[in-house]
């Protein structure tokens, strides 16, 4: 429950959080050791504001998430195999149809790009053929499977997904690539 500092074993000096500390809502968080931290007003010279600092139905969208997040034990675990089983189904389906591919995921975050190549970086991402994630993107679409709109964006799973949702996303993948 400690994020990536803890799936990737960091001890970071300052950390930045994003919507899911706010339930998905517009919101970010920063923290960090306490000579930093001291450093941020009222005791430190740095000032910290933004017009939504503080929003109440952020904030209740971000306490009711910590504390599902808390109380539920294996949602971490759920959502690592939820990740898995869509990324099986992904290479399964794309192998067979012999299109190229790269699945990129760590955890509930999966990213799709039709190339052969390890994608790393904006560069090797942007060298996918983007045409076909354009077509793919349109195609899911209307099969009522709602993508990021850029070959460029990460997928991100829910905890809320059912196996019978993340079997839709497969047959339609299936369906679409032709």
């Amino acid at each position: 429950k400690g994020g990536a500092q803890e799936f990737y074993g960091v001890n970071a000096d300052i950390v930045t959080l994003g919507k899911i500390i706010g339930g998905g809502m517009p919101v970010g968080a920063y923290g960090g050791k306490q000579e930093i931290m001291a450093l941020v007003s009222p005791d430190g010279p740095v000032y910290q504001a933004g017009t939504l600092s503080g929003n109440p139905v952020a904030m209740a969208a971000g306490y009711t998430m910590l504390n599902m997040i808390n109380q539920t034990n294996d949602l971490y675990q759920e959502l690592e195999l939820k990740g898995q089983y869509l990324e099986a189904g992904l290479q399964e389906v794309l192998t067979n149809k012999n299109i190229d591919f790269t699945i990129n995921r760590v955890g509930s975050m999966i990213s799709l790009h039709f190339t052969d190549q390890n994608v790393t970086n904006f560069s090797s991402s942007a060298s996918g053929n983007n045409d076909t994630f354009k077509a793919f993107f349109h195609d899911m679409l209307n099969e009522g499977i709602y993508l990021p709109p850029s070959p460029f964006e990460t997928w991100f799973l829910s905890y809320s997904l059912t196996k019978e949702q993340l079997d839709k996303t497969i047959s339609s993948v299936d369906k679409v690539c032709n």
